[in-house]
């Protein structure tokens, strides 16, 4: 028998991967996992590879993980998948797949941009800024945290109507003024420190994805810089590239 003919062993993960699967199947959004003693015990491996596959199940969106609580079935979410060629808010693209959105942990106030935010917003100090800072939530389940620093020039916090859903950028668009041009993107991996793995309810050090962005206007002005994270098993993001003649 050649060796490419001869039948592939599943290795021990793979197995714990596949029975697992068909566990979350048998179980309802919100279910708790029996703890990682009993679980390991009932599936017949080692603690350690039972936490790799719980860690790559959560990073996929199957399961979330709450520190110090257990190990919950995900919701069922579809993938939010888009493109960055256009700015869109999170909002409109969740509604644009029939999702309804929800704030959580808002935070809204005004202060002294800090150096980083200055560079950020390619001013010179002193300048008083709006920060807001909010969860993004789907069907209660948190998707991503956005933090926006906007000088007062253009918006502030008298300006948040009562029924602000959570996107500077629509705000920003409905008001018409300044008139928005590009939004200059970079894309980073990042691992969830404390305070984000709790805001996110994901474990800490889990994989997550950040965009940091400064939304230009026509005059060349950054009107926002944001820092928006994502959980990546909840968003796709594609670009599409033309090829280099």
């Amino acid at each position: 028998m050649k060796p490419d003919d001869m039948p592939r062993v599943r290795s021990t993960r793979d197995q714990v991967a596949a029975t697992l699967s068909e566990l979350i199947k048998q179980l309802q959004p919100g279910d708790q996992l029996p703890p990682e003693p009993e679980l390991a015990k009932q599936l017949g491996v080692s603690r350690p590879t039972l936490r790799e596959v719980l860690r790559v199940f959560a990073t996929r969106g199957l399961l979330v993980r709450r520190q110090g609580v257990g190990t919950f079935v995900a919701s069922r979410l579809p993938i939010l998948e888009t493109g960055l060629e256009v700015l869109e808010s999170l909002d409109r693209l969740a509604a644009r797949l029939g999702l309804d959105t929800e704030m959580q942990r808002p935070s809204v106030l005004e202060r002294d941009a800090t150096e980083e935010e200055l560079i950020g917003l390619q001013l010179d100090g002193p300048v008083r800024v709006l920060v807001v800072d909010r969860v993004i939530a789907i069907e209660d389940e948190p998707v991503a945290d956005l933090r926006d620093i906007i000088p007062t020039d253009y918006l502030g916090k008298a300006d948040l109507e009562a029924d602000f859903r959570g996107s500077i950028l629509d705000v920003l668009l409905s008001r018409g003024s300044p008139v928005l041009s590009i939004s200059r993107t970079e894309i980073l991996a990042q691992s969830a420190e404390p305070a984000q793995a709790e805001r996110l309810a994901v474990d800490v050090g889990a994989p997550l994805l950040t965009l940091v962005a400064q939304l230009f206007s026509y005059d060349e002005h950054v009107v926002d810089y944001s820092v928006s994270t994502f959980v990546p098993g909840h968003f796709k993001f594609h670009v599409m590239r033309r090829v280099r003649s």
